[in-house]
């Protein structure tokens, strides 16, 4: 019971503006976007942050930062997201009207160190396989007799 109570009094509760990874702009791309938001600490403010719409859920980098602000920054911030059409597009077409955007998409670091990553394990595996072939064909040829 006092759980519930807790939740349902406003008083605790505090504005954050929370710095979050947009998505939906092209692969290996993101946008920055701050969003408003209320909560009892910083850390549920980036939870809940991190499932609005658009924002890059799987990321552990999704959220870069969260920090307490006042009433009116809320209310400006809020006013700000209502007024940016990346938030309100429905599909590309829409998302390509909108004047600039392009100044506002950034390279997605993330996606660009995990392909690096995956192409490194791939040499690896190849260049193992090659090693392996090449030792069974020296064991092969070790067991039959033949001259190396």
């Amino acid at each position: 019971m006092k759980y519930n109570q807790e939740k349902n009094n406003d008083v605790n509760r505090r504005f954050y503006k929370v710095k979050a990874k947009c998505g939906h702009v092209g692969r290996k791309k993101c946008v920055w976007v701050v969003f408003a938001t209320t909560a009892y600490s910083a850390k549920e403010a980036a939870k809940r942050v991190r499932e609005f719409k658009r924002v890059k859920h799987s990321h552990k980098d999704a959220i870069a930062w969260v920090e307490e602000i006042t009433q009116e920054e809320f209310i400006e911030i809020k006013a700000n997201n209502d007024a940016d059409p990346y938030l309100h597009c429905k599909n590309v077409q829409e998302q390509r009207k909108i004047e600039d955007f392009e100044s506002r998409i950034e390279p997605d670091f993330r996606n660009i160190i995990v392909e690096n990553k995956t192409r490194d394990v791939t040499y690896k595996k190849k260049k193992q396989s090659i090693i392996d072939r090449e030792m069974r064909k020296y064991y092969n040829q070790a067991k039959t007799g033949e001259a190396v």
